[in-house]
């Protein structure tokens, strides 16, 4: 079966641990990968799922004051303990795809055309005991996106900014420069891959050296085995975009290409496709409930902070250019968005009573912490 990438239902075994041995596979999710030759460089991503998945589209402003919330400052909607605290000003504005409200994503485009996103890995486990800030692993996602315009940048913040939480995610990094690179934490450590050790820019729900290993069985990329077919109880996703991305020859539209691509990997369970054009800096997206490709130019956009954080329905019936259909993300829709996610999720008569209130009002209330530098 196909897995959960998403951050609530890994919320829900990582509180309710006993559920964790009756809820299906999570090892075949989201995928994520790298599309670029001449012109072309864009990024693609399939969310998948059993339930549905609500979610907000976010344009995220510049000029933001933030710090960084834990796990245990959401559960508690409050800060907590003695963790080291780090506050930063947004730098650039961004489009993002949430499930858990603003300030919260699974993924996004900055203006400077660095993308970031996640997929769930099992083998994930978080940094502790360490000097650095630590930011829940959604909130890490918006800190990279705020601050850093290249992935190397990116990579340079390791020291002092890392991710934390109770979802088992790995992140793939792409910029508009043609920088990427890959971020597991395997007994607690970063693991990057860049550069030479990033031969395919693809990331699925097994390790990266793995996909590396498995891939090379296959014709075409060492090995003698037919690339196209699946076999039995394991995952074909990694080798079939490095087929498709092979394949890609310039004459083809890039966007339409990458969602043919995206189309080949979905495996029955998809309900977002997201494309992020970082030369152009597009993010174009359509969902199980709104299949119509619809796009956002990030330059359309005021990223001003004196403005509210505008959002809309990343199922809303539409098509075409979505920049004039963002509207002011008041605190009433935020929250409510979080509650949809909730309940999505049946937790039993405990979890439903006592965690969801929490985590609804822990992540309520610190998106609302940040306010706007002007003027102050």
């Amino acid at each position: 079966m196909m897995g959960r990438c998403l951050a609530w239902f890994a919320a829900a075994l990582a509180v309710l641990g006993a559920a964790s041995a009756r809820g299906p596979d999570r090892s075949r999710s989201c995928s994520t990968f790298v599309l670029e030759r001449g012109a072309a460089l864009l990024v693609g991503h399939n969310l998948d799922e059993y339930v549905a998945v609500p979610g907000l589209i976010v344009a995220n402003a510049r000029g933001l004051a933030k710090e960084n919330v834990t796990f245990a400052d959401i559960l508690s909607a409050s800060r907590t303990g003695s963790v080291p605290r780090l506050k930063w000003v947004s730098r650039f504005g961004s489009v993002t795809y949430n499930v858990f409200g603003r300030e919260f994503p699974d993924g996004g485009l900055n203006e400077a055309g660095l993308y970031v996103g996640e997929m769930t890995l099992a083998e994930t486990v978080w940094p502790a005991n360490s000097t650095a800030a630590l930011l829940y692993h959604n909130q890490w996602i918006q800190y990279l996106l705020d601050n850093f315009a290249t992935v190397d940048e990116a990579l340079a913040s390791l020291d002092r900014a890392l991710p934390e939480g109770n979802c088992k995610w790995h992140f793939l990094l792409a910029d508009r420069k043609g920088g990427a690179a890959v971020i597991e934490f395997i007994k607690g450590e970063p693991v990057v891959y860049a550069a030479k050790n990033l031969p395919y820019k693809i990331l699925c729900n097994d390790p990266y050296d793995a996909e590396l290993k498995d891939l090379a069985n296959y014709e075409g990329f060492g090995g003698a085995k037919k690339p196209e077919p699946q076999y039995e109880r394991e995952d074909p996703r990694f080798r079939w975009a490095a087929v498709k991305l092979r394949d890609y020859r310039e004459t083809q539209p890039a966007a339409k290409y990458a969602f043919a691509v995206l189309d080949r990997l979905n495996m029955g369970n998809r309900k977002w496709a997201v494309v992020c054009d970082l030369a152009q800096g597009r993010l174009y997206v359509r969902t199980s409930l709104a299949p119509k490709v619809r796009w956002i130019d990030l330059a359309a956009l005021d990223f001003a902070c004196a403005k509210p954080v505008r959002a809309l329905d990343i199922h809303q019936d539409l098509e075409g250019d979505l920049a004039g259909h963002f509207a002011p993300l008041t605190a009433a829709w935020n929250q409510e968005a979080i509650e949809k996610a909730w309940a999505e999720i049946d937790m039993g008569v405990v979890g439903n009573l006592h965690f969801k209130p929490r985590i609804v009002r822990g992540l309520a209330a610190a998106s609302a912490a940040f306010y706007c530098q002007e003027g102050r």
